[in-house]
Order: structure tokens, then C-alpha cells, then sequence
């Protein structure tokens, strides 16, 4: 499965691989990927410049809405 992110910074958006449910319901994977994302530092975004900032939520912009399978 693939999200759109953008960088808040740059404006620079990227297609992520977020992986697919294995033995659960998607909305338990998405539920499980947002509390992962939710306590990941980010260090550096897919423009290049570095920055120590809160988790991934606030430091990128993910649009689930366009959550799909590619």
C-alpha cells in the first residue's frame, strides 16, 4: 500500500511504501502505522535538508486519502 507525504518544509512530496496487512484488518494496520509514526523522529526529509524535529505526524503532511495500492 502507498500514502502521498509532503514535507512541510520544502514542500516536496514523495509515494511511500507503508506495506500491506499481513494477518490483520486494514484499518488495524493503519491504526498500529499511525502510532508507530506518532513516536518516530524524523531526521531528515526526502528533500534533502536535515532537521531534528516532533514525530513524523507534525514534521510531515500525510494525506491518507489517497491510501491505495500504488
Amino acid at each position: 500500500m502507498y500514502v502521498d507525504v509532503s514535507c512541510k518544509k520544502c514542500g516536496q512530496q514523495k509515494r511511500m511504501d507503508i506495506g500491506a496487512p499481513r494477518n490483520e484488518a486494514l484499518e488495524d494496520h493503519l491504526h498500529y502505522l499511525k502510532e508507530r509514526l506518532t513516536h518516530q523522529p524524523s531526521f531528515q526529509c526526502f528533500g534533502g535538508h536535515f532537521e531534528l524535529s516532533a514525530p513524523l505526524p507534525d514534521f510531515w503532511d500525510i494525506q491518507w486519502e489517497t491510501l491505495g495500492d500504488s
